[in-house]
């Protein structure tokens, strides 16, 4: 039976009528149509080491460069705007959603809020690294977008916490805390993101090198630095705010 299938007497050719295929040789399903563009390319066949990638991802690199060839200094400028103007708002939505009040909510303060916030504000170029790196061309996009996004997210929180969280005019300085929101707090958030995008260049940079997808884990210790020092403000801020600003 075995030999009878496996002949060539068995091929479609010469058979007579319809053919039917064995069940088992039934074609996979199409592929996910929403899968994006890079993860195509990144799992294709051509990767493999077999194929002569080795440790590297040469087609993927290929790809990437070939793409960012066909893109313009415009385009390119637009994207990384969005991505600046992207973070920010997105920081502060994941603030809100995580925040959290009662005699838990300085640990928020210190230990959650600067994770969330730090890797938020990040968002819009760990999107571009990770799905369109093609249109990341320069070190100092990363640098733009930390600062651009810094300071959107921080102009919100402080209108919320000026008009909002704060009633100002019961403190005994008033036009003090004001000043102190705009100035030390704007520069704290767009410190801490200036060194977290630190670790995205370092990242950029190990792809161009290795042609690799991008591999958030050489950008760690950046981000564990900026959440470390935004949190010890934190802890400073709930330790002596509220006596330096205390109310009338």
């Amino acid at each position: 039976m075995k030999e009878d299938y496996f002949s060539a007497k068995s091929e479609p050719a010469h058979s007579e009528g319809r053919f039917e295929a064995d069940p088992t040789e039934r074609k996979v399903g199409d592929l996910d149509a929403r899968q994006d563009e890079i993860a195509e390319v990144r799992d294709s066949v051509l990767n493999e080491p077999a194929m002569g990638a080795g440790t590297e991802q040469p087609y993927l690199g290929e790809w990437i460069n070939r793409k960012r060839a066909e893109c313009t200094i415009g385009g390119n400028l637009g994207a990384a705007f969005l991505a600046a103007l992207l973070g920010g708002p997105f920081a502060i939505v994941g603030a809100f959603m995580s925040s959290t009040h009662g005699w838990y909510g300085p640990i928020y303060i210190v230990v959650l809020g600067p994770v969330v916030e730090e890797f938020l504000k990040q968002s819009g170029m760990i999107y571009l690294l990770e799905k369109k790196p093609y249109r990341v061309f320069a070190a100092w996009q990363f640098v733009f977008s930390a600062v651009v996004s810094a300071l959107f997210f921080a102009t919100i929180e402080n209108l919320i916490y000026i008009y909002v969280y704060v009633d100002v005019s019961a403190l005994s300085r008033p036009e003090l805390f004001v000043r102190f929101r705009w100035t030390v707090c704007t520069a704290l958030h767009v410190f801490c993101s200036g060194i977290a995008s630190l670790g995205l260049i370092r990242v950029w940079r190990r792809q161009l090198a290795d042609g690799r997808a991008a591999d958030l884990s050489a950008a760690y210790r950046y981000f564990a630095a900026a959440i470390v020092i935004h949190g010890l403000y934190n802890l400073g801020a709930v330790l002596l705010g509220a006596g330096y600003f205390k109310a009338r």
